[in-house]
């Protein structure tokens, strides 16, 4: 409270206002279930009240001058089913380099943007305009070459695999969205893909495939840089 009432003062936060929990309660704080449920029930697949949901997100590395916020607020005070949620970065964040482990957004972001649309009846064209409207009227306030993406928020938007369609070098199809999620990592887990799961057995649409087998395949893998990425994250 004291650090919070020093850096923010104007927000005048009471000890009263405020709810001290361990990280999985306040993810069951921030899940839409009812009131009451426990920590176990996060473990319940299906929930009872359907929910359509579409998110995006974006790195911030600049702060966001007033007229973009201006236009944030416009957008969301027009649209009720809509919101946005930021987290900060730094503290030990910046410690860890961006090659280190696979997941590089590190040093020199200032917050992660979480976009989101959702509705409890039936989904149309309406939500997914508004969310798309509003990710792209933030363009010109957020990172760049390549517009960096939080893999935990999965954006079909991006691209995806289709299972029913070859691809010639999905590598480069799956480019679209692993530079966004993993920037300069990209290439090295595509390294580690094709290492230890070389058939791709575990895939999702937006997953990170293997090179194809060929007779260069070994040079382009290049072992040391396995070792090192898989030493890194596994080891």
């Amino acid at each position: 409270m004291g650090i919070l009432n020093r850096d923010f003062p104007y927000l005048s936060v009471v000890e009263e206002e405020c709810q001290e929990m361990s990280w999985i309660k306040s993810f069951l704080n921030f899940s839409d279930l009812p009131v009451g449920s426990s920590i176990s029930d996060l473990t319940n697949r299906y929930f009872k009240d359907k929910v359509y949901i579409q998110v995006k997100s974006d790195y911030v590395r600049i702060p966001i001058p007033m007229e973009g916020l201006e236009t944030a607020l416009d957008i969301l005070m027009n649209f009720s089913d809509g919101h946005v949620e930021f987290y900060p970065n730094g503290g030990l964040m910046d410690n860890i380099s961006s090659v280190a482990r696979p997941f590089p957004h590190r040093k020199g972001n200032l917050f992660v943007i979480h976009y989101i649309v959702a509705s409890k009846t039936d989904w149309n064209d309406t939500y997914s305009d508004w969310i798309r409207g509003f990710y792209d009227s933030m363009t010109p306030y957020v990172s760049k070459d390549p517009r960096a993406a939080c893999v935990n928020f999965v954006d079909l938007d991006l691209g995806q695999m289709n299972s029913r369609v070859h691809y010639d070098d999905p590598v480069e199809v799956a480019r679209a969205w692993g530079e966004q999620y993993f920037l300069n990592n990209y290439d090295r887990l595509v390294k580690v893909k094709t290492q230890f799961d070389p058939e791709n057995v575990f895939n999702h649409p937006q997953g990170i495939p293997p090179y194809h087998y060929s007779a260069t395949c070994e040079q382009k893998l290049g072992k040391s840089d396995i070792c090192n990425l898989a030493g890194d994250e596994f080891g």
